[in-house]
Order: C-alpha cells, then sequence, then structure tokens
C-alpha cells in the first residue's frame, strides 16, 4: 500500500510533464521557465560518449515541438517567470565501462532563472539525466518553456535490467530500423537489448570461418549482417547506455543450419 500511495504521490507530481519513466523523487514549484538559446555543456571528461551525448541532445531540444494534448488549444505560450540558461553537466567518473552494476542514478535542478544542473557518478547516468531534461521541455508556439519550476529530480532505476528482445532471425530488420528501436529504447531508459539474432527460420549473421552459413541460411544476399554491421549497432547502443547482447540459439532451434551443414543436424524435420 505505501509503494502504491507514494507512486501515486509521485504521478500527481509530474501530471504537468511528460516525464517517463517516472523519477524516484520529484518535486516543483508554481512557475514556468523560458528555455533559452544556450546549450548543454558537459564540464571536463574525457568521455566521447558523453560528449556525443550532449550533441545529440542539444539537436533533439532545438527541434523540440511537443505541446501537452491537454493545452492543444491554448494559444499564446504561458507568461514565464525566469529563463533557464542551458544545462551544465558533470559526472565523477569518465570511465565507460557498461555492466549490469554501472550507477544510472543522477540529480537535476531546474530553478527558475539561471542555469540548471545534472550531476552523476557516472557517463550513463548522465545520459539518463539528459533525457529527463529534454522530457521537462514543452512548446508552445515555438516558445520553448519548463513548467512548474524550479524543478528538482533525484532519480535511480528500480532494475538494473530492463531489456527489450527483437528476433531478426524470423523477420529480418535493416541496420536503421534496429537503430531506430535503441533510441526509442533510450528515449524510455531500457538499457538491454537482446537481440536474437539467429533461429531455426535464418541465420543472417556472418560467419568468416563458415560462410556457407549465411549464403544459404538468410532469406537473401540483402538480408544479412556483417561483422561490421554487428560491431556498428553494439556501438550505436553503448553511446546511448544500453548494452547489446546478440543470442546465437542453439543446440536446439538449429534446424537453419541443415541447410548448409546437414551432416551436423539430427531429425531436421
Amino acid at each position: 500500500m505505501k509503494v502504491a500511495l507514494a507512486t501515486l504521490f509521485t504521478l500527481s507530481s509530474v501530471l504537468g510533464h511528460s516525464l517517463w519513466p517516472l523519477p524516484i523523487t520529484y518535486t516543483g514549484g508554481n512557475c514556468t521557465t523560458a528555455v533559452g538559446n544556450v546549450p548543454i555543456s558537459a564540464g571536463y571528461t574525457t568521455s566521447q560518449i558523453l560528449a556525443d551525448a550532449v550533441g545529440r541532445y542539444n539537436a533533439i531540444i532545438d527541434k523540440e515541438k511537443f505541446t501537452p494534448p491537454a493545452d492543444y488549444k491554448i494559444k499564446e505560450a504561458p507568461s514565464t517567470s525566469g529563463t533557464v540558461a542551458g544545462l551544465s553537466v558533470t559526472v565523477n567518473s569518465s570511465d565507460e565501462t557498461l555492466n549490469l552494476d554501472t550507477d544510472e542514478s543522477y540529480t537535476l535542478h531546474v530553478p527558475v532563472d539561471g542555469q540548471a544542473t545534472l550531476h552523476s557518478e557516472t557517463v550513463f547516468g548522465a545520459l539518463r539525466g539528459l533525457e529527463t531534461y529534454s522530457q521537462l521541455i514543452i512548446s508552445y508556439g515555438g516558445k520553448k518553456v519548463i513548467r512548474e519550476t524550479p524543478v528538482h529530480i533525484k532519480d535511480s532505476p528500480l532494475l538494473h535490467h530492463r531489456g527489450l528482445m527483437l528476433d531478426t532471425a524470423r523477420n529480418y530488420y535493416p541496420l536503421s530500423a534496429l537503430k531506430r528501436t535503441l533510441d526509442a529504447m533510450s528515449y524510455n531508459k531500457v538499457n538491454v537489448f537482446h537481440w536474437h539474432i539467429v533461429d531455426a527460420q535464418s541465420w543472417p549473421v556472418q560467419s568468416n570461418k563458415y560462410p556457407e552459413l549465411q549464403a544459404k541460411g538468410a532469406y537473401g544476399p540483402d538480408m544479412q549482417y556483417s561483422y561490421a554491421d554487428v560491431k556498428e549497432i553494439i556501438q550505436y547502443g553503448k553511446a546511448r547506455g544500453i548494452r547489446v547482447i546478440p543470442e546465437f540459439d542453439m543446440p536446439g532451434h538449429s534446424y537453419i543450419v541443415h541447410e548448409s551443414h546437414p551432416d551436423l543436424v539430427s531429425c531436421p524435420n
């Protein structure tokens, strides 16, 4: 009951925003703050992942046009009490190790007027905070604002493993679709991409030692993943705080191997 009441309280507190998932703790005021043209900036860090994320979120915020459905009929932007002069990001460690135990916590503060701050223990906590900051920003006729300032959020995931599985053996997906999926996962702070890459239906992934596997096992020559493709998806995911785990399903579910190596499969039918 206490958990349910706490969840309802948090939900009622953030209804003025479109935050997802709900942060662990959230406090807000009763002001509306304009979002200025000063971009996000990161303090001293050697992390290329964080540097790239700052550029990515600057671009996302620059194109932000979201208006809450309840406000569709509002013709003018609400009056503002101040302006956010950019967001300063600091991390305690630039280490880019990503595993089940990686700390993804962060603290975000947006004042009524002045510079917002985001602090985290790790680069990947900063990525989660950047996503939350971008979700706070809404648009009224092109004017970007953050409501209910000052906003203070302290957040960390309830679950270390928050995953999604995609089967590319039964249904081939091009790299663009995989990247679009990873983007959507990052917007929802999902951190594990379970890539069910082979199954009985097809073997779409490259094998240098046994190239006949994909030659006879893929749906077609244009429906295969090269070594470079797999590496690209793994790196694309990590840049968004997502561990990509390719799964090779065997010894079961390996009928497709019979197409190139019938001597290895008994009772293929």
